[in-house]
Formats: structure tokens, C-alpha cells, sequence
């Protein structure tokens, strides 16, 4: 039933473009998303007196409740909660978090995919098509159901609020090019752009590491602003057509929300961690 819903949400709540989706494939060789980015128009955003964008939750299930029970607190509007990807993996209520957004959150929470959905869905078809065994830390991806993956499948890259002017990625983008020029795997791993100048101006090649290069969101120069996720080691990441919003709750330090439409437009939600779930070391943030 969950999956019916989900699928009629998704016909019903706005206007759609995508990319010419055989052109691309996932280096990884799983499935794209039927739609690789949505946009949602004022037909569907003027149904909600808020727009709240809340950063990576990764598993962080009671962190993420006790966010949306406070913007709720004594609060009788309705809040669109938009997330910027990684709600799964490393954290300990993975499945809780999916099933809050399949059925709770149902009619008011929509996210764009991030690195570790992706693995999520990688790992899940390893072991169902390969009979592989998982490694201890992704034992808990053999309890999900097929309209699990499913829903984290159809996870768009990108949403657009076209009345807006805002953009949500789970990494970045790339400056220069069409959105749909975006290489899903960049799009879900960047941290920093390289930058190689010549007389024809700048080219940008995308890093999934911070040793090299800038930050992309420093490089970005809009108009369109985006928020993203993905970056935690650098914390709250305030740029001028970019917010970053990943301030590692999973790593015990905050789940971060900003209103962006509505009467708190423009303040931000900070929830601390419960617990240190993984300690951050530089590989678990890289990743």
C-alpha cells in the first residue's frame, strides 16, 4: 500500500522534466530514477505555508523526528520537509527512517538521492541477485522490502522550486553546464572542483575528496541558489548561492534544518546528535 501511495504522490503533486535518461547510465550499473530532476512548481508548493530543507540524516531516526515534532510544536501549518539525500546508512534506524517517510511523512516529505541510498540500493541488489554475504555494518539492509528500494530508486538527483529560485542536490553541481549535463555519480560525491583555466576561461572537474581543489559551493555564482548535504567535515557551509546543511549528526554533532518559505523563512532547526554513531574519521567522511 505504501508503494501505491508513494506512486500516486508522485503523479499528483506537480510537473515533472527530465533528462534523455538512455544517454546516461550509473557507473555502478543499477537503475537511474524515472525522473533524474524534479521540479515542483506553485501548483504543488502553494499547498504548503512552509518549505523546510533539512540536511543528511543517515539513519538518525529519533533526530529527525524530534526536528519535525518541533517546527510542528504548537504550529498548525502545513511544512513541506525536503531532504537533501543520505537518509540511510551508518546511523541505527534505517528502516525507521524509510518507513516514516513512506507512511507518516507520505504526503509531505520529498528527498533527492544521496552517495549512501546509493550504496544502500548497490548492496541490497548484491545480496538478493549475488546471494553476497553483507559486511557486519550493512547487515540491516537485508530487512528491507522491495518498495524500500524501490522508494529510495525513485529518489530524484535534483528538486527545483522553480517560484523559489532554489535548487536541492545532495553534493553539487558542476558551474557551466546544463543541469542535466550533471553526472549522476558527481552529483551525489563531489566536495571539491579543480580548476584548470585557458583562454576559452575556467573548466571544472569534479573531486569527491577535499584534498584538491576548492569547494564547489565557493565557486558557485547562482543565480539559482542550492542547498546540499553530503559535506560534513566542513560543517554549516553558509556561501552566497549556496548552503550546505550536513553538520554530522551521525557523527554526533547536529541534524541542521532551514526554512525557506513561510514566516520563519530564513532561520534554521539545530537538533543535537543522541550519541556519537560513527566517529568521525577521515574515511567515513569521505566515503
Amino acid at each position: 500500500m505504501a508503494g501505491i501511495l508513494f506512486n500516486l504522490f508522485y503523479l499528483l503533486r506537480s510537473r515533472f522534466f527530465s533528462t534523455q535518461i538512455s544517454k546516461l547510465t550509473h557507473p555502478w550499473g543499477f537503475p537511474l530514477p524515472p525522473v533524474l530532476h524534479q521540479t515542483l512548481d506553485r501548483t504543488f508548493t502553494d499547498n504548503y505555508d512552509e518549505i523546510l530543507i533539512l540536511g543528511d540524516i543517515h539513519g538518525c531516526f529519533d533526530e529527525m523526528l524530534e526536528c519535525i515534532k518541533t517546527v510542528h510544536h504548537s504550529n498548525n501549518s502545513k511544512i513541506l520537509k525536503i531532504f537533501v539525500g543520505d537518509l540511510v546508512n551508518k546511523g541505527e534506524k534505517n528502516v525507521e527512517v524509510l518507513k516514516y517517510l513512506m507512511n507518516d511523512g507520505k504526503n509531505d516529505c520529498i528527498a533527492v538521492r544521496g552517495n549512501h541510498d546509493e550504496i544502500v540500493i548497490r548492496e541490497y541488489l548484491k545480496i538478493k541477485n549475488e546471494g553476497k554475504v553483507p559486511s557486519p555494518t550493512n547487515q540491516w539492509i537485508q530487512e528491507l522490502h522491495q518498495e524500500q528500494i524501490d522508494y529510495i530508486v525513485k529518489l530524484p538527483y535534483t528538486i527545483t522550486l522553480n517560484d523559489l529560485n532554489i535548487l536541492i542536490v545532495h553534493a553539487g553541481l558542476v558551474p557551466g553546464i546544463p543541469l542535466e549535463e550533471n553526472q549522476p555519480l558527481n552529483m551525489v560525491s563531489m566536495r571539491n572542483l579543480i580548476i584548470e583555466s585557458d583562454s576559452n576561461g575556467n573548466k571544472y572537474t569534479p573531486n569527491k575528496s577535499d584534498k584538491e581543489g576548492e569547494p564547489w559551493a565557493s565557486l558557485w555564482q547562482g543565480p539559482t541558489h542550492i542547498y546540499f548535504g553530503h559535506d560534513a567535515k566542513r560543517r554549516l557551509q553558509l556561501h552566497k548561492f549556496a548552503t550546505g546543511l550536513d553538520t554530522g549528526c551521525v557523527y554526533g554533532g547536529h541534524l541542521t534544518a532551514k526554512f525557506v518559505k513561510g514566516p520563519r523563512r530564513g532561520t534554521f532547526v539545530n537538533v543535537k546528535a543522541k550519541k556519537v554513531y560513527q566517529p568521525i574519521t577521515e574515511p567515513s567522511v569521505v566515503n
